[in-house]
Formats: structure tokens, sequence, C-alpha cells
């Protein structure tokens, strides 16, 4: 398979219907969702568009399951902290390093994801937000234990996770992995700012 040259990254060892995705997501990317059709996709992907059609059924199952990967990969690695992490301060802050790792690792797929979003039928919205407020609960979870045992002073649990989320998601308009701090400097700068916030 084949498509242009994008700052997207192939998976080692993809399947036919992730390779597909990347090649979606390529797309995606140059030329922007809404312009983007099937057959487009077909072709870059060295497929007829029979052929396309026996793994995505639309482009709304391709951005949905675009959005799926990065999600699941991203419940899957906070899930792990909460499992590994007792102490609510150190869990916290390798939540929000992991959360942010996420982000770098999945730009593409998330700058997609936010700008596209409205295009996704209202079942796929359903689903994806399900999901989503799954990813929020470990964060307002973790808070809440710090509450609990007198380390965080916060009023609302999920009005600061709401914040901190919203202001980590921000980075997609703006964070460049060439820029002039790397992933981990920001994420220093970042949970400094939250800790700061919270921490009695």
């Amino acid at each position: 398979m084949t498509t242009d040259s994008t700052n997207v990254t192939r998976r080692q060892g993809s399947d036919t219907k992730t390779e597909i995705l990347d090649v979606a997501l390529s797309l995606f990317v140059t030329k922007g969702y809404h312009p983007t059709s099937m057959q487009d996709i077909a072709e870059a992907a060295g497929l007829t568009k029979g052929g396309l059609y026996y793994y995505l059924k639309s482009k709304d199952e391709v951005l949905y399951l675009l959005h799926d990967r990065f999600i699941m990969e991203g419940l899957s690695w906070l899930r792990k902290v909460e499992e590994e992490v007792n102490d609510p301060e150190k869990k916290l802050v390798k939540l929000l390093k992991t959360h942010l790792a996420i982000i770098d690792q999945y730009k593409d797929d998330i700058t997609l994801f936010f700008e596209a979003m409205k295009y996704l039928s209202q079942e796929k919205r359903q689903e994806v937000k399900s999901k989503r407020d799954d990813y929020e609960k470990i964060f307002i979870k973790a808070i809440e234990e710090g509450r609990n045992q007198g380390v965080f002073s916060i009023a609302s649990s999920e009005i600061a996770v709401l914040y901190i989320l919203g202001a980590g998601n921000f980075m997609y308009t703006w964070y460049k992995p060439e820029g002039k701090k790397t992933i981990e400097e920001l994420a220093d700068i970042f949970i400094g700012m939250i800790m700061n916030g919270l921490v009695k």
C-alpha cells in the first residue's frame, strides 16, 4: 500500500484494516475529511472500491475507528497506571504524563477527530461519548482519592478534570513534535501548573 508523505507514522506489523486506516488518516490530514472520498482511500490503499468496502463500510466508520483506536489505547495506558500507582499525587502526575504521551503519539488522529467529529452519525457520537466518559472517570477517581486523603484541595473533581483535560486536549492546535520543547518538557510545565493548583 502506498500513500502521500505526511507526518503520519505507519505502524509496524499492521493488518490490512489498520493499514487502510493509516492511509485514510494520511489523506484526511493532507486533503481534509470532507473532500476525501472512499474512492480516494481505495486508490491510495491500492484496492478496488469493492475491496475497500469489504473492510470498511463508510467514511463515518473510518472516522469512528480512527478515534476508537487512540481512545482504547489511551484507556489501556491509564488503567495500567491506576493499577500500578497507589499514592494519589504520584498517580495523578503519572496519569497526566500518560495523557500527554497519548496526544504526542496520536496527534494526527486527535487533530482529525476534533475537527471532523461533527460529521459522525448520532449513534457513533454516543459511542464516542461513552468511551470519553470512561477516560474522564479515571482522572476524577484519582482526584477524589486525593481529596478524601486530604492531599488535594478542590471544590469539584469533575470541574477540575474538565479544565485539566480541556487544556491538555487543546494542545493539538499548537503542539509540534519538532518544536522548541519536547513533549516531556511541556509535560513538566503543564503538570507543574496543575499540581500547584491542587496540592494543599
